[in-house]
């Protein structure tokens, strides 16, 4: 599996987990999912920027 695709399955699951966590909103698990969703999503970006500046 290369970079890109492996970006591509976290940034999907990610996106999955805010879809769930947004129809789960007002149960107990639905911000969390939110959140874990944000956090992967923004997690990969700064994975991104974090290997573009390194030498």
């Amino acid at each position: 599996m290369t970079l890109l695709q492996s970006t591509f399955l976290i940034l999907g699951a990610s996106c999955v987990l805010l879809l769930v966590g947004f129809s789960a909103r007002e149960s107990r698990i639905g911000p969390a999912l939110m959140m874990l969703g944000i956090v992967g999503s923004m997690g990969v970006i700064a994975w991104r920027i974090f290997h573009a500046t390194s030498p």
